[in-house]
């Protein structure tokens, strides 16, 4: 077979699927010689085009009331012996935990977060301890926080100390999910102002990544009940404005 007849039969094959095609000429040539063959436009194959898209930033905000309270309090003592400290701090905390559960706190809604007793230092020696118990309670109904904190410091005692509030939601996703709906939504708006400079239109979405969640909790400041005993403490647990950032690239048609 001459060469001229192998390079027409590497070339008709090559028409079927590859582009290009390597022909080695055996019967004197020197060096090889490329052919390059165009696709076929009508079954052939494919060529690769990049997706014309748009990657545009979304923002969404929806405003919610929260509807959960996480209460951080606990009991304190100090005194020069050690063991009268746990000893109060035992009776204490216990009392604490059962005035809770008698106010209608479930057990699960309650958490001991931290126990410390420690010496006080005066010129190099002990001069007495210092412990406290610290508990988190889940409050699911927000009218009573008042009542709540009432109850307990009237049956703790001075003991008795509050560490802080925040607020959050029983289902964070549900509060979210406006948020992420409406954040979509600006992205395709903002797509298609830019499809309009560019002469086109929005297509299918091709990605979509969420770049922030907020952490949704309000927190209060730290006080002591000593100054709040015999009133009701006022709790307002106020609304908040979560965002939410998405990038989504959508085509261009």
């Amino acid at each position: 077979m001459t060469a001229s007849w192998k390079i027409a039969l590497v070339a008709a094959a090559s028409a079927v699927g590859a582009t290009t095609a390597v022909v080695a000429l055996t019967d004197g040539a020197a060096s090889p010689v490329s052919a390059t063959v165009p696709p076929d436009e009508t079954g052939g194959a494919p060529t690769d085009r990049p997706v014309r898209s748009v990657a545009v930033t979304g923002h969404g905000t929806v405003k919610v009331r929260p509807d959960v309270a996480q209460v951080y309090m606990g009991v304190r003592s100090n005194d020069p012996d050690a063991s009268v400290v746990y000893s109060t701090l035992e009776t204490k905390s216990t009392a604490l935990v059962d005035s809770l559960k008698g106010l209608g706190i479930a057990e699960e809604d309650i958490q001991t977060s931290g126990l410390n007793i420690y010496p006080n230092i005066d010129e190099n020696q002990i001069s007495s301890y210092q412990g406290n118990v610290d508990v988190s309670v889940t409050v699911r109904d927000l009218a009573r926080i008042g009542e709540l904190l009432d109850g307990v410091q009237a049956f703790v005692g001075p003991e008795l100390t509050l560490g802080g509030i925040s607020f959050s939601y029983a289902e964070p996703e549900t509060v979210l999910a406006e948020a992420r709906t409406a954040a979509v939504a600006n992205a395709r708006g903002r797509a298609e102002q830019f499809a309009t400079a560019a002469d086109g239109g929005v297509g299918e979405v091709l990605e979509i990544v969420e770049s922030s969640v907020p952490t949704t909790f309000f927190a209060a400041d730290r006080s002591s009940f000593d100054e709040a005993a015999g009133a009701e403490i006022a709790i307002e647990p106020g609304s908040q404005e979560l965002a939410v950032d998405v990038t989504v690239v959508f085509e261009l048609t």
